[in-house]
């Protein structure tokens, strides 16, 4: 199958003016797995699926397992033996997926700077936890901080505890404000959920007078998958992870795009691109206890403006 971009993505690439390179990229996206990703995906300790709730809101969260958790049968499937989960059992995306099982799935290992990206619908079979893939494709590492995370031996599910709103506190805005990662996932507008990641340098998430998050769009492959959604579907979801106190922060909300934000600060902010995105928090969902992993930070990406 070849691919084509949805309206949105198109949209983007002519206001980049970055048609021609995207064109370059569409045999990277595939109907299925592409087999030399297998080992990759399968050697992870950390996947991060977007999912939708019953009123039509999305969430990304991260799930943590032994290395050995993911196994890929073919390239149409990939399945999770729950038992082997060691994050918190109780995360909002198992209640999601019993009614709304379509599912964005990214695996992101920061030690290597790799990533890729995969959709599809969800199905629990027991403690088997099964994904059909519809579409899959490698991510660009760009802004990936290198990070080293394993799984502590016998490390097992504690007892989460939560804390959840709809305007986000000072505890809150200072871990954004301070952090050089997230996680966001972005809907077609046909439904599918897609997951990606965001990074630079700490301070690169603004946030502004009304509460609402600033992001720089630095350069990236050039397809515009997640604002291309966001220019079709305001819908999205952002994951802040504290890996070393175990904690994740989840916002539910909507997103719009800013072009053409060319003064001198920031066209050096947006790394001479023009282009931020805005999020506007409607749900937020703060787990303590979430995960326990053993986390060293190695160094900053290369790319970070």
């Amino acid at each position: 199958m070849e691919h084509t971009f949805t309206n949105g993505q198109l949209a983007v690439q002519k206001k980049a003016k970055e048609e021609d390179i995207a064109i370059r990229r569409i045999p990277m996206v595939k109907d299925s797995l592409h087999p030399r990703s297998i080992p990759f995906i399968e050697h992870q300790v950390l996947t991060f699926p977007g999912s939708e709730d019953d009123n039509g809101n999305i969430w990304l969260s991260l799930l943590v397992g032994e290395r050995g958790f993911i196994n890929v049968p073919s390239i149409k499937e990939i399945k999770f033996d729950l038992s082997k989960i060691t994050s918190n059992l109780d995360d909002i995306f198992f209640k999601n997926i019993k009614n709304n099982p379509t599912v964005g799935l990214l695996f992101h290992e920061a030690e290597r700077r790799a990533r890729y990206r995969a959709w599809g619908t969800a199905r629990q079979e027991g403690n088997q936890l099964s994904f059909d893939i519809i579409m899959g494709y490698p991510s660009c590492p760009k802004h990936i901080q290198r990070e080293v995370i394993e799984i502590p031996e016998d490390s097992k599910p504690a007892a989460s505890k939560y804390e959840n709103g709809t305007i986000l506190d000072e505890l809150e805005k200072e871990w954004i404000a301070n952090a050089h990662t997230f996680f966001i996932a972005t809907q077609t507008k046909k439904g599918d959920i897609e997951s990606s990641h965001r990074g630079g340098n700490p301070g690169f998430v603004e946030i502004l007078k009304n509460g609402h998050l600033r992001v720089p769009d630095y350069l990236g492959n050039s397809m515009f998958s997640t604002l291309g959604n966001i220019y079709e579907n305001p819908k999205a979801a952002l994951l802040f992870v504290d890996y070393k106190k175990g904690q994740t922060l989840q916002l539910s909300g909507l997103a719009t795009l800013e072009f053409d934000q060319n003064s001198d600060k920031d066209f050096y902010k947006s790394g001479e691109t023009g282009r931020f995105w805005t999020f506007e928090t409607k749900q937020w969902i703060k787990t303590k206890n979430h995960h326990k992993v053993i986390n060293e930070f190695v160094d900053f990406s290369p790319f970070n403006v």
